[in-house]
């Protein structure tokens, strides 16, 4: 049943006499104001709202579909990180085997180092001794030969003494093709050594490489599976807000079932006649494209002076005066028969929910509430919640200086 054809056309209804109509078409305005409600038409009819409904039914079908694709997708994430991160523990441990390995032959290569220095100044020592062996003989065998020449000595003292210089020698030189022997020994099993280090360096390159590599490969699992997880939640998230939705719909067609058909006819006759809530720059038309995205103007954006006073433009109800996303502080006026007046962006409100207001009345001053980087008023015209042109109700000389 309509307002007007309840109330005195000067005296509001009581708070426990407001038809359902109203708290539905702000239910309607706050839905349109939400981001992830669906884009389809605000519903006008009971078979608009029954086709929302199916709507939002198939739509939820399919995001439990997604949400079970991405589940699966998910734990398949989950398993291949676990496998690179096991991958990466791996190469780890067998880094730390080579490091381990190369430092045994580091020392292995000082010992035998050590033991060719050491092998080194024996033969030197020996070679020495070698050295001074063959010249104590030389200097025997002429001492010995001039003694036997000039003390008539026994020859054969000479030839012992000769012998034993020779065998003497002879284990002097044994002594140091040994010391040689082992010497070249030492040389070769450091020579093995090194080769043998390098061949691990290599070997620790790869596994050094392959470590980055699946250290890589973790990290980018662990994003993937970070970017699933996003969606995932924003899927359910969505989910929430679609079956949320549903219901609001759900309680919006149990209303326009039982709603009353009578009509006043007030607002309706003043068509083309009303004024604009706000003297200004006409910023924004109705169906105009926003600056972002796809979406368009749903009313008219008045740009105006901040605190100047913004007006009902005709009698009504007030059915809502508080702070709204997307619409800032934001007034909206019930005028019977279905229709309703939005006036958002507002810097303050003078009026309180459930107050009767009549046309040219102040109900709020200029402001920038609603994101807007400049100040104005959004104002809408609604009839059964569905936005209309304004400009086609407001009387041609509004007194809003048109944008070309």
């Amino acid at each position: 049943m309509s307002i007007l054809s309840l109330l005195h056309p000067r005296r509001p209804l009581p708070a426990a006499d407001k038809p359902s109509r109203f708290l539905v078409t702000l239910a309607l305005v706050v839905s349109c104001a939400m981001p992830l409600v669906a884009t389809a038409a605000t519903p006008r009819t009971l078979e608009d709202v029954e086709q929302q409904i199916l709507d939002t039914n198939e739509r939820l079908k399919a995001l439990d579909d997604e949400i079970a694709s991405s589940r699966e997708l998910k734990q398949k994430l989950q398993q291949a990180l676990e496998a690179a991160r096991s991958n990466v523990g791996e190469r780890e441990t067998r880094l730390q085997q080579l490091d381990g390995d190369i430092a045994r032959f580091d020392k292995k290569l000082d010992s035998l180092s050590a033991m060719i220095a050491d092998a080194q100044q024996v033969m030197d020592s020996r070679k020495q001794a070698l050295a001074k062996a063959l010249r104590n003989a030389q200097t025997i065998g002429k001492q010995t030969t001039l003694k036997v020449v000039l003390q008539h000595d026994d020859p054969a003292l000479a030839d012992r003494l000769s012998v034993y210089t020779e065998h003497v020698l002879a284990a002097q030189n044994r002594t140091i093709a040994e010391q040689v022997s082992q010497l070249n020994r030492l040389h070769t099993a450091r020579e093995a050594a090194l080769k043998d280090r390098n061949w691990l360096n290599y070997i620790k390159k790869k596994a050094a490489l392959q470590k980055e590599g699946y250290t890589n490969d973790a990290n980018s699992r662990q994003h993937s599976l970070g970017e699933v997880e996003a969606e995932l939640n924003q899927k359910t998230r969505t989910v929430a807000q679609l079956k949320a939705d549903q219901s609001r719909l759900q309680s919006l067609m149990d209303e326009l079932k039982t709603a009353n058909s009578s009509q006043s006819g007030y607002f309706a006759a003043g068509k083309g006649s009303y004024p604009a809530p706000v003297k200004g720059e006409l910023y924004a038309r109705f169906n105009d494209i926003k600056s972002v995205g796809k979406l368009r103007w749903s009313g008219l954006f008045i740009k105006a002076s901040q605190g100047k006073p913004v007006r009902a433009v005709a009698d009504g109800e007030v059915v809502y005066s508080d702070f709204l996303r997307g619409f800032g502080m934001l007034v909206v006026i019930d005028h019977g028969d279905g229709y309703s007046s939005l006036y958002g962006g507002n810097r303050e409100v003078s009026v309180t929910r459930g107050q009767w207001v009549e046309s040219g009345a102040t109900i709020a001053t200029v402001g920038d509430s609603g994101g807007q980087n400049f100040s104005g008023v959004y104002f809408e015209i609604r009839h059964d919640a569905k936005a209309e042109d304004p400009e086609k109700w407001l009387s041609a000389d509004f007194q809003v200086a048109k944008r070309p």
